[in-house]
């Protein structure tokens, strides 16, 4: 066998494996949580900016969420649909619908992220997502309940604008690992004269008992944009869209 023909069949071999591996990870990725979980999120971030005269008028009016809950209505295949109440300072409501495919990663409407139960360090997050995450690390964290285990997903990406010039995101993702639910996310957005830190976390459920979030509160509704504003949603004005009424969540689309 000549060497072209042994690199060519060891190429193959790798390939085989790699779709070998993706396919048992696609196959023993499960839904965790089941019709009736409800899982309620505070919001909490910091917008600062010397560019604008004005705060966005978007995170003004996010600025009056007060919890989101999440009520899982239906589970078919890899497919979760939940009801996302949103509950403002006012006392007002709203209702809508959201859907995540474990498997692809994407959503449709205003609810968190899920992902499959018990994975572990290294495992695929979502096996058919056109881009690969991995889970990075399984680290443990105390509830009333007791201690769990939790999965860790950490996202950097640098790039460059026309309107902005450089700038940095760093998504950090904390998932409970036997059911796959989030239980805090955090984003940060960075650019010369920008800076902007959100943080949703999971202060209450009926799957176990989660000890309150600690944290400042929502204040008034700022007036200055270097005020710090407690919204679902940073910078949206500037380069990254608000996907969700009260989380920023990052979108995947399956090729």
């Amino acid at each position: 066998m000549t060497k072209l023909a042994t690199r060519t069949a060891l190429l193959i071999f790798l390939c085989l494996t790699i779709a070998s591996t993706i396919i048992v990870h696609a196959e023993t990725s499960v839904v965790g949580v089941s019709q009736g979980n409800i899982f309620e999120y505070d919001i909490v971030s910091q917008w600062n900016s010397v560019l604008t005269d004005t705060t966005p008028a978007t995170l003004i009016q996010l600025n009056q969420t007060e919890w989101i809950r999440i009520t899982v209505t239906e589970v078919s295949g890899a497919l979760i649909t939940n009801q996302v109440t949103t509950h403002y300072r006012n006392g007002t409501e709203t209702n809508s619908d959201s859907t995540c495919d474990i498997e692809t990663g994407d959503l449709t409407g205003e609810g968190p992220p899920f992902i499959g139960a018990n994975l572990a360090k290294n495992d695929l997050v979502n096996p058919a997502a056109s881009e690969p995450w991995y889970v990075n690390e399984t680290v443990t964290r105390n509830y009333e309940d007791g201690p769990r285990e939790t999965n860790h997903l950490r996202i950097e990406s640098t790039g460059t604008s026309e309107t902005v010039g450089e700038f940095t995101n760093i998504y950090d993702y904390y998932f409970d690992k036997s059911t796959g639910v989030l239980v805090e996310y955090t984003s940060e957005f960075s650019y010369s004269g920008l800076e902007s830190i959100t943080r949703s976390k999971l202060i209450s459920s009926n799957v176990w008992l989660v000890a309150e979030a600690d944290g400042p509160q929502p204040t008034d509704s700022p007036t200055d944009p270097s005020t710090t504003v407690y919204v679902a949603a940073a910078a949206a004005a500037i380069i990254i869209s608000i996907v969700a009424a009260v989380l920023i969540l990052k979108k995947r689309k399956s090729k």
